[in-house]
């Protein structure tokens, strides 16, 4: 009886061992998205990994508008291809790396359905790992834009 005891023990470590090694990724998951110059929630993103490149990309899953700005489904300020395509499922991040420590990104190409724009963006992590401070500059327009990337946690 103790032998299979210790024999299911010894499977359910074996199971496990495995999850452990993997490393942890603060990154992948997802994160609503603070507007830092209105304090305004204006989406949740799902942010990826590629395996290949281990380049971050993400895509909206939810979006709110601004205060006071018209409510819309399409990205009627963006540009190109992506004029008047659904914000919903839009790769809104590209290109992401991560630098050693796991807590600075950098060479991101972030497009804004907010405003239209696609900024080049760096950004740290904090210490806990559930908040990310975003800078960003256009590269078109003489615009900058600093957001606050909260993880969402499940209950």
């Amino acid at each position: 009886m103790n032998f299979k005891l210790f024999g299911a023990a010894a499977l359910l470590l074996g199971l496990m061992n495995p999850l452990a090694a993997m490393p942890f990724d603060p990154l992948i998951g997802t994160w609503k998205v603070i507007d830092d110059r209105t304090g305004y929630y204006v989406s949740d993103i799902v942010i990826r990994k590629n395996s290949k490149t281990q380049q971050y990309s993400a895509v909206i899953t939810k979006n709110r508008p601004l205060p006071g700005a018209p409510s819309s489904e399409v990205c009627s300020k963006c540009q190109g291809s992506l004029k008047n395509q659904p914000i919903l499922g839009m790769e809104a991040l590209k290109g992401l790396v991560a630098d050693s420590s796991n807590k600075k990104f950098s060479q991101g190409i972030w497009i804004s359905p907010q405003d239209g724009n696609i900024y080049t963006i760096d950004g740290r992590l904090n210490i806990a790992g559930d908040q990310m401070k975003v800078y960003g500059k256009a590269k078109n327009a003489n615009a900058i834009s600093n957001m606050t990337w909260r993880k969402h946690t499940e209950m």
